[in-house]
């Protein structure tokens, strides 16, 4: 009798997956964090099944904003090398989210500020800024 790798349960359908080289039920094939059936491709590591996306966001790169994972399909932007959700590249002052080509100004190494912010405070000024630059995006 063939038991099934997800549930461990005999399987007695009339079909099967075999999915690492291990017999699933079709309604067992699922991703281990979102539980959603996983119909034409799957990603696995130690034995889990994950989606495409979970799999990328528990195990790719990860955004040095907010240090959550970064899916294939997320819009990014990149400054010196390290890679940002569109969401966490905005001005730690005013909150504006900073366009490809903005001029930027970076403190504490992953803390952006607007120039417009920048200019008119003096505080800022006799911070620690690292590097001033303009910034790319990568989709």
């Amino acid at each position: 009798m063939v038991h099934c790798a997800g549930c461990e349960r005999p399987i007695l359908d009339r079909f099967l997956l075999n999915v690492l080289d291990r017999a699933w039920h079709i309604k067992c094939v699922q991703c281990c964090e979102c539980k959603c059936n996983l119909t034409e491709k799957c990603f696995s590591r130690e034995g889990k099944l994950y989606c495409k996306n979970d799999f990328f966001r528990k195990f790719g790169t990860k955004c040095a904003g907010c240090a959550q994972g970064i899916s294939p399909s997320d819009l990014v932007r990149k400054a010196r090398s390290k890679v940002f959700h569109l969401n966490c590249f905005t001005c730690m002052v005013c909150n504006k989210q900073l366009s490809t080509g903005e001029e930027l100004y970076i403190i504490d190494e992953n803390k952006f500020v607007c120039k417009e912010d920048y200019l008119s405070s003096t505080s800022l000024k006799e911070g620690s800024l690292n590097s001033v630059g303009s910034i790319g995006n990568n989709t």
